[in-house]
């Protein structure tokens, strides 16, 4: 069940990195440094830092031993943040030709492919342990592995339209 659970997060990691879409962390250092993105291997490994990063305060966030009614406005805040920063980095590939938008995600495929299983394995563990009080908030965990959809605006608009127009994309 473990592995199962590992194996269906880590494609869906491909799948978004593969269509395009990334996540981001910190709202006045995600914009300063999109603006400064021109080079689509730049930009992938940027998207691919920001996920690392997202996934490494998951796993600390989810594995405090907090009730599921106390982690719940904490993961909404974690997604929001997030969000945000895939959202600046989705404008910044808006703009990239579509030959750079594939060697982007080309870098953030090949970043992917190196993720760290130990961390996948250890968030996995909590959303079980967090599916048997609150089945929710463990969907709402799993979710964050595809925030990289947010990087992406096509991808974005096509899986999820109501987000998109959510976020005025």
């Amino acid at each position: 069940m473990k592995w199962s659970l590992t194996a269906i997060i880590f494609l869906s990691i491909l799948l978004a990195a593969g269509c395009g879409g990334e996540a981001a962390d910190g709202a006045d250092e995600t914009s300063d440094q999109a603006e400064e993105i021109t080079d689509p291997e730049i930009y992938g490994n940027r998207v691919a830092d920001i996920y690392e990063d997202m996934y490494a305060n998951l796993n600390d966030l989810v594995n405090q031993g907090l009730s599921a009614e106390e982690l719940w406005p904490e993961i909404t805040t974690m997604k929001e943040d997030y969000i945000r920063q895939f959202v600046e980095l989705g404008a910044v590939k808006e703009g990239m030709t579509e030959e750079q938008k594939q060697a982007a995600n080309r870098t953030i495929r090949s970043r992917f492919y190196n993720f760290d299983t130990d961390l996948l394995n250890s968030v996995n563990d909590a959303i079980i342990f967090y599916r048997e009080q609150d089945n929710s908030l463990a969907n709402e965990i799993s979710q964050m592995n595809i925030l990289t959809q947010y990087a992406d605006y096509e991808l974005l608009r096509e899986q999820e339209p109501e987000e998109a127009a959510r976020l005025g994309i």
